[in-house]
């Protein structure tokens, strides 16, 4: 014989679900006004430009395991060769910082942890990073999140570069679409493959 659950049990919880999903869309709701108030007194001029124009870039992206910060590193090797000063920001779901990072004082870095109750980042790393009037900004997110939509719109990049956003969501200067199975050596090859057309073009004058 099969007993029959609980009613109120049941409801409580769907109550529970309820309260849940109240709360999250509540945080969504203060992180949009916090990304609307920024948008609104943000000034910068925003200018198209390839690698050969850049003096200094900003790189963000999230750190997953080893294999991507060995492709972030990669990459910003790569720029320092050009001559390009290159500083990146990692950010990770991780409880402890990763030993990689931890290794390389170059790479600053912010924890889930450190993500307020609005979702936005509190920490001093990010606040430096923002700041920096980068001449291009990468973001290597393969999805877009709060946090990493958030330093995107809050950089005082003069090219913010970045995956398409499926929220719809006018943060980039410039943004690639690449299929959804793309790693991020993808997305930055194909970063690379756009640059040097604006390299051709010249776009500073």
């Amino acid at each position: 014989m099969k007993l029959q659950n609980d009613p109120s049990e049941e409801l409580g919880k769907t109550t529970k679900k309820n309260e849940m999903k109240v709360i999250e869309n509540f945080k969504t709701y203060l992180w949009s006004l916090r990304m609307r108030k920024i948008a609104r007194k943000q000034k910068r001029s925003r200018q198209m430009l390839g690698l050969d124009l850049a003096k200094n870039v900003g790189i963000y992206f999230h750190y997953n395991g080893k294999a991507s910060y060995e492709t972030a590193n990669k990459f910003a090797d790569y720029l320092k060769t050009r001559g390009v000063s290159v500083m990146v920001l990692a950010y990770s779901d991780s409880k402890d910082k990763p030993t990689e990072i931890a290794e390389n004082q170059s790479f600053l870095l912010f924890l889930k942890s450190q993500l307020g109750f609005n979702r936005v980042p509190h920490d001093n790393a990010v606040s430096t990073f923002v700041e920096q009037p980068f001449d291009i900004f990468f973001d290597l997110s393969l999805n877009n999140h709060f946090q990493n939509l958030y330093i995107a719109n809050a950089s005082h990049a003069t090219f913010k570069v970045g995956r398409t956003s499926k929220q719809g969501l006018n943060i980039f200067d410039f943004t690639l679409e690449v299929k959804d199975t793309a790693d991020m050596q993808e997305l930055i090859d194909a970063i690379l493959k756009y640059l040097e057309v604006f390299n051709q073009d010249g776009s500073r004058n």
